[in-house]
């Protein structure tokens, strides 16, 4: 079968068509997913889990400037940590914040961590640890 023949100047110019070789789409898609999951990896390692839960036992609101929060960090621990607690009011604001520092090799470790607060708050909870610096 030949390759159909159109009058001249009546469809517009007629570009060759381009010749790449075989294997390069497929490099090139390699080339992506390998970097895509070099990235994925570096942020996991970054913001992923580090194996660490920190969850709160019980709050008690001491007055209208403060609550007492009670958090368990279990986990195993191979830096000191910095876990953060906060508490909220009852439109949601964020009414205190405090940082407690957690040694490292402990598997379960309870603190009790009074929160000055800015109005009266309706709960605590825990906001994560990262790495003490």
């Amino acid at each position: 079968m030949t390759a159909p023949v159109f009058p001249p100047g009546r469809y517009g110019r007629r570009r060759a068509q381009r010749s790449y070789p075989r294997w390069l789409v497929p490099a090139l898609v390699g080339v992506v997913v390998v970097v895509g999951l070099g990235i994925a990896g570096k942020l996991y390692t970054t913001f992923g889990d580090n194996g660490v839960d920190a969850r709160v036992l019980r709050y008690s609101v001491v007055s209208d400037r403060e609550v007492r929060i009670e958090l368990e960090v279990s986990g195993k621990r191979d830096t000191p940590l910095r876990c953060e607690v906060r508490s909220r009011a009852a439109d949601g604001s964020e009414t205190g914040r405090a940082a407690i520092s957690v040694p490292s090799g402990e598997s379960v470790i309870t603190r009790i961590v009074t929160v000055a607060t800015t109005q009266r708050a309706v709960s605590g909870e825990s906001d994560g640890c990262t790495p003490a610096e």
